[in-house]
C-alpha cells in the first residue's frame, strides 16, 4: 500500500544523531529524523531531538561557573572545608555534537516552538539535486479523516556504539544499528492543546494528529505521511493511553500486576507545521 510514498519519502528524511560526553567520561548518543521540505535545504524535526544544543549551552556555564567558584575557595582561608562539600556535576555535558547524515555538513538558522515540539531548521553545504520531487504538506482544509491510513518512516534503531577521542575531540560512531523503518496505522483522532498562560505568542497553536501505531526510537521527527506521500505530520512523541484493566501474572513466583496500555503515535500538526513555515517565510508546498 505505502511501496511507492515510502520510495518517495525515503529521499526526504535524514538521520540525526547527537552525541555527548559527559563530566565523568560517559558517551552516549541518540537521535532522531529531520524532514527536508524544500531545495535550498531547509527542514522539520521535534524540538526535543535537538534538546543537546541548550543543554550543552547550559551545561557550560555551569561548569564555568563552578571552576570560578572553586578557584575563589582555593584562595580563601576558610574555603578548604566548604571544598569538600563543592562536588561537579557527573552529568554536565563537556563535549556534544550533531551529525545529520552526511560529513560536514553543519544544521544552521534553527528555530523552536517547544510547547509544540516542532523545530526548523537548514542543512548546509546541501545539494538539492539529490531530491528529485520535494515533498507536500496535506493542507488541512482538505479534511484530516479519521481512518485514513498512515505510515511513520524514520531511522529506528536500538544503540549507536560510540567512542571519544580526547586528542581530536571527536566522537567515533558505529553505524551498523541505524536503518530506516516504516510503521502503519491509522488517523484517530486531533490533539489540541492551550497555549500556555504567559506565553508570548498567544496565537500559537499546540495541536497534534494521532495515529494508531506508537513511534519507534528514533522515528522523531520523521514524516507521517498518506498513500500519495502527503506529510499529514512530523512525528513527536508516543502517548500511553490507560486501557482500565491491570491483570497478574506470576514471574519468578511472585504475583505481578501488569498495567494496559495503549501506544499510539502523536505528531505534529499540519497546521502548526504550515503557520510556522509562513511565520519564517520558508518556501513549502501543500496539497492545493
Amino acid at each position: 500500500m505505502f511501496a511507492k510514498a515510502i520510495e518517495k519519502t525515503a529521499a526526504w528524511i535524514r538521520p540525526v544523531l547527537t552525541s555527548n560526553r559527559y563530566y565523568d567520561g560517559t558517551v552516549e548518543t541518540g537521535g532522531g529524523t529531520l524532514t527536508i521540505i524544500n531545495k535550498d535545504g531547509w527542514f522539520l524535526s521535534a524540538s526535543h531531538v535537538f534538546e543537546c544544543i541548550p543543554l550543552f549551552r547550559m551545561h557550560s556555564k555551569e561548569y564555568e561557573d563552578f571552576e570560578a567558584k572553586v578557584a575563589k575557595l582555593k584562595e580563601s582561608k576558610t574555603g578548604k572545608k566548604e571544598l569538600k562539600r563543592f562536588h561537579p556535576n557527573p552529568k554536565w555535558i563537556t563535549a556534544s555534537s550533531i551529525w545529520s547524515g552526511e560529513s560536514g555538513q553543519k544544521v544552521l538558522d534553527l528555530s523552536v516552538i517547544p510547547e509544540a515540539d516542532i523545530l526548523i531548521g537548514r542543512l548546509d553545504p546541501f545539494d538539492p539535486s539529490k531530491i528529485s520531487e520535494y515533498p507536500k504538506i496535506k493542507n488541512p482544509k482538505d479534511g484530516l479523516k479519521v481512518g485514513t491510513s498512515l505510515c511513520k518512516l524514520g531511522y529506528a534503531y536500538n544503540e549507536i556504539e560510540t567512542t571519544f577521542n580526547k586528542t581530536t575531540n571527536s566522537f567515533n560512531l558505529d553505524f551498523k544499528n541505524l536503518v530506516s523503518f516504516p510503521i502503519e496505522g491509522m488517523h484517530t483522532r486531533d490533539i489540541m492543546f492551550k497555549t500556555p498562560e504567559g506565553h508570548a505568542k498567544e496565537d500559537v497553536l499546540i495541536k497534534f494528529v494521532e495515529t494508531s501505531s506508537p513511534g519507534l526510537r528514533g522515528q522523531s521527527g520523521c514524516p507521517v505521511f498518506d498513500t500519495d506521500g502527503a506529510i499529514w505530520g512530523i512525528q513527536s512523541r508516543t502517548t500511553h493511553l490507560p486501557l482500565g484493566f491491570s491483570p497478574s501474572i506470576e514471574s519468578k513466583g511472585k504475583r505481578v500486576v501488569e498495567n494496559q496500555f495503549l501506544n499510539v503515535g502523536w505528531a505534529i500538526h499540519p497546521d502548526v507545521i504550515i503557520g510556522f513555515l509562513k511565520e519564517r517565510g520558508i518556501e513549502f508546498e501543500t496539497t492545493d
